[in-house]
């Protein structure tokens, strides 16, 4: 069973495993390509795979911001038909108009993931730009930072979880492993005992079969003896028959 204690100090180890994890969830500014144009975009590299900051990223929107994501089929996207889109959605907090929020998730390494953020609005005819659209770029950048502020104790509670299941699975070995060991050392020495007991007894068959086999022996002799005396009798029994 694993305490709060151990809980806390198997987070510390893998925090401190990682010594550029604050580096990874930095946001910064960058660009995506659409349509072959470059366009302004939020991007934030975070630790796990790119399924769970996918995941985490919907339901981010979803619970913070009432945004729901789909997948939007936007081609022209860096070549992934599986962008995340929001069409025509009211984002009060980046916007007074309606925005396209599009979101695309790739995977730099195995162990890494990005997330790209990049919006539209007057019908995708005025993408968020650092410059041109100053404050509701700033405002999509705060939504990103949050984002990734919840995202990794998220990230690290779902790492200590499979470290504990990864923990108490090799505990759950060493039991049986253990039990295993004491009942095949149990078996052998029962059978020990049962070896002794049987090269006991053949010593003990060997020592009879020597006795019977002298016994054999003189039975035979006797056996020899006791058929002459008994044809010795007959031939007096016979002998006085003829008289």
């Amino acid at each position: 069973m694993t305490t709060p204690f151990f809980r806390a100090l198997l987070a510390g180890l893998l925090l401190l495993s990682l010594p550029a994890a604050a580096q990874v969830y930095d946001v910064r500014t960058s660009t995506v390509s659409v349509d072959k144009r470059e366009r302004p975009a939020l991007k934030v590299q975070v630790e796990g795979p790119a399924k769970e900051a996918r995941e985490f990223w919907q339901q981010f929107l979803k619970d913070s911001y009432n945004i729901k994501l789909r997948a939007g089929g936007v081609l022209g996207i860096g070549g992934n038909k599986d962008v995340l889109l929001a069409k025509q959605t009211p984002v009060s907090s980046v916007s007074g108009k309606l925005l396209d929020l599009y979101t695309n998730v790739v995977a730099p390494t195995d162990s890494t993931a990005e997330l790209q953020v990049f919006a539209a609005f007057d019908n995708g005819s005025t993408w968020l730009d650092p410059d041109k659209t100053a404050s509701e770029f700033a405002a999509l950048r705060t939504m990103v930072q949050n984002f990734a502020r919840d995202y990794r104790p998220y990230h690290y509670k779902l790492e200590v979880a499979a470290a504990e299941k990864q923990l108490a699975d090799a505990e759950k070995e060493k039991a049986r492993l253990d039990k295993e060991i004491k009942t095949l050392a149990a078996d052998t020495v029962s059978n020990l005992a049962k070896m002794q007991q049987l090269r006991e007894q053949n010593v003990q068959h060997a020592t009879k079969i020597k006795e019977d086999q002298q016994k054999l022996t003189q039975n035979a002799t006797e056996t020899e003896r006791r058929k002459i005396l008994v044809q010795r009798r007959r031939d007096r029994l016979s002998a006085l028959d003829r008289k």
